[in-house]
């Protein structure tokens, strides 16, 4: 809801929530953009920010805890950071075999974001003249040389009465300083929460500012024109910055917006793999299928080969650990990782071992969580287990289930930190 001070809080909800317990207004939005996900029963797929009719909502990922409202906007703050990072790092490196990941406008988040942040570094928007004065500012010598006629001193050296200067003198009341501001204060009362975590503008001076004259081709016009005329990098970023964003909001309907992720299990991949210790690449060194045709020709398909999620090695003792990041909420067999992803990793566990033959591998999943219940997945035989006893396969290695809170991820992410802890159990 919109607080005194004009900035609106995000009502806060996390991923995999049931439709039905949304508004309704929210849950037509989120079926009509098809951010479900497929089950017997209707539940949101999807991270990030929805405003709908001037209201913000803002899904956190699954298994993100937290206690008061307060500590929710911050948490959806570094959230929203996070996914950000994600977009800028992951843009252009989303393999092509993967379906995407279901990306909702981030480059408008970050823009959005760039804006804000800019202008709490830098303030509102100055243009520079420099004035040539009289015996004021800057010496400018070369034009009192040739202008000036000078005196000799007792010493013989000339001696000038008067002077050339430059003097600079700043304006942020100019038309382009005015378009700055009216976009600030847009920004300011919808997502200053984004780069504050808090529930305070970060621009409340500029409530008062003149609104810019003209319509936004207007506007964009005279942004274009000054990008021209100025050599100053932050000026040329910043102007560069309210293009875009004119362009991207120029005729669209300004109180509706989404921003996040509709497939996080792309970015909860990404994030851990940036946050463990020793991780390497190994993935062009593992086995790849080849088909021979009718001619016995054999036909290499190495794009189709293996790819694992993150692999760890500890060189010391040669032990290596495949990690598969799992966006499962894991709290049993109903919602635990299924037949097809056991055995890919039951697999990357042989094909490393054709790769190192010396070294002791282990296989994991890593799910977000607090309190997870699952310990391993292991190979059960059938036939000769009972209901009182079970028989495992030992040719099958197990997979070991670890549990890490989405919010330290999102921390150390943000801080590009190391996890030293969950490296350290995941390599025992």
């Amino acid at each position: 809801m919109p607080l005194n001070n004009g900035v609106t809080s995000p009502e806060i909800y996390p991923d995999r929530s049931l439709l039905s317990t949304l508004p309704d207004n929210v849950a037509n939005e989120i079926r009509l953009r098809g951010l479900t996900s497929n089950g017997k029963v209707d539940k949101v797929s999807f991270v990030g920010l929805l405003m709908l009719e001037n209201k913000s909502y803002v899904f956190l990922p699954r298994s993100t805890k937290s206690d008061n409202q307060k500590q929710q906007l911050a948490i959806a703050s570094n959230m929203l950071k996070a996914v950000d990072k994600y977009g800028r790092e992951s843009e252009t490196s989303v393999d092509i075999n993967d379906e995407g990941d279901g990306r909702k406008n981030l480059n408008q988040l970050s823009l959005i974001s760039s804006l804000l942040d800019d202008f709490r570094q830098n303030g509102i928007y100055t243009r520079r003249r420099e004035v040539r004065k009289i015996n004021q500012g800057k010496t400018d010598w070369k034009r009192t040389v040739n202008r000036v006629i000078p005196f000799p001193s007792r010493s013989g050296a000339p001696v000038y009465i008067d002077t050339y200067g430059i003097k600079r003198q700043y304006f942020n009341n100019c038309e382009i300083a005015l378009i700055h501001a009216s976009v600030i204060h847009q920004l300011d009362t919808r997502f200053s929460w984004i780069v504050t975590g808090r529930l305070q503008p970060v621009a409340p001076e500029l409530r008062d500012y003149t609104p810019p004259s003209g319509n936004v081709e207007y506007q964009i016009s005279k942004l274009k024109n000054e990008l021209a005329q100025i050599y100053s990098d932050r000026d040329i970023r910043l102007l560069k910055l309210l293009i875009r964003y004119l362009e991207a909001t120029n005729g669209t309907e300004t109180s509706d917006f989404i921003a996040g992720l509709e497939k996080f299990h792309f970015c909860w991949e990404h994030m851990l793999g940036k946050v463990l210790k020793y991780t390497v690449d190994l993935n062009k060194k593992l086995p790849a299928p080849a088909y021979i045709d009718r001619n016995r020709q054999v036909l290499v398909a190495n794009e189709k080969g293996m790819r694992t999620d993150i692999i760890l090695h500890n060189q010391k003792e040669n032990r290596y650990t495949v990690a598969d990041a799992k966006y499962y909420a894991a709290t049993g067999t109903g919602d635990a990782p299924g037949w097809g992803d056991i055995v890919k990793q039951l697999f990357y566990e042989k094909a490393l071992q054709k790769v190192d033959g010396s070294a002791t591998i282990k296989n994991a999943f890593i799910f977000p969580g607090t309190d997870g219940n699952l310990y391993q997945a292991r190979i059960r035989d059938r036939l000769n287990s009972t209901k009182e006893a079970s028989v495992f396969i030992d040719e099958f290695k197990p997979i070991y289930c670890y549990y890490t809170d989405p919010l330290i991820v999102i921390e150390h992410y943000l801080n590009s930190n190391k996890m030293n802890e969950l490296t350290e159990q995941l390599l025992e």
